[in-house]
């Protein structure tokens, strides 16, 4: 099985404090894997620092190249995307200019087909203004964006959060469509979602790896309730 992304002893953290410590795991291709963890385990900071928006220790590889240490546009360039968990928006740019600036010009109408053929609400809304979206489209909107720009890595950080039911739904079909042509780092505390979408899992608890396996097997075992309760 070809590896999309191949994390090495990856160290990081804010200043003088360590968040993260010898952090290690592949992602195949093709493939959700779950990132999970209580609130405060180091999930978002570990996003960042794949992303390159902070310094750390360690070596990253995407699908056998390193892109170690490099800075976010470059690894943007490269193939991996980031879908924050609250999307940006800027204010006065519509649905549409949102995804023609993220497709970089190329493609742009086939892309933004694409990706609203997955979310027709948002091919509803292109003409409307960016930041009037309810909070659900915005989370549509974050995915669309990574849609567009065929990437080989997307990182997501909790999709499905503070949406109603039926649009997690949607997004969960939505993440199923990307990873016919991507692979998946699913930052996320629901366990159904989890259990909807991943193959593999890794729980971070205070900045390290405590546990790894198939989701399955580590739901069905306990461990993931143990390790997620509050």
């Amino acid at each position: 099985m070809s590896i999309a992304l191949s994390v090495a002893d990856l160290t990081a953290g804010y200043g003088e404090t360590t968040v993260l410590r010898d952090v290690s795991f592949e992602v195949p291709e093709g493939e959700v894997m779950c990132l999970m963890g209580r609130n405060g385990a180091g999930k978002t900071t570990l996003l960042r620092a794949l992303m390159g928006v902070i310094p750390y220790r360690g070596t990253l590889h995407l699908e056998g190249r390193s892109i170690s240490h490099w800075k976010g546009h470059a690894i943007n360039a490269a193939g991996m995307v980031w879908a924050p968990q609250e999307s940006p928006v800027f204010a006065g740019l519509t649905v549409r200019q949102h995804l023609e600036i993220a497709s970089r010009g190329e493609r742009t109408d086939r892309r933004i087909a694409a990706a609203t053929s997955i979310f027709p609400v948002l091919g509803e809304r292109l003409g409307q203004p960016a930041q009037t979206l309810s909070g659900g489209e915005r989370k549509m909107l974050g995915i669309a964006l990574a849609f567009v720009v065929d990437p080989k890595v997307v990182l997501m950080d909790e999709p499905t959060e503070g949406v109603a039911p039926v649009i997690v739904e949607q997004l969960i079909e939505a993440i199923r469509v990307l990873t016919e042509t991507a692979s998946v780092v699913l930052v996320e505390q629901n366990l159904d979602t989890g259990l909807a979408l991943g193959s593999e899992a890794y729980v971070l608890e205070h900045g390290t790896i405590v546990e790894s396996g198939k989701i399955r097997t580590l739901h069905d075992e306990g461990v993931l309730q143990r390790r997620l309760a509050v």
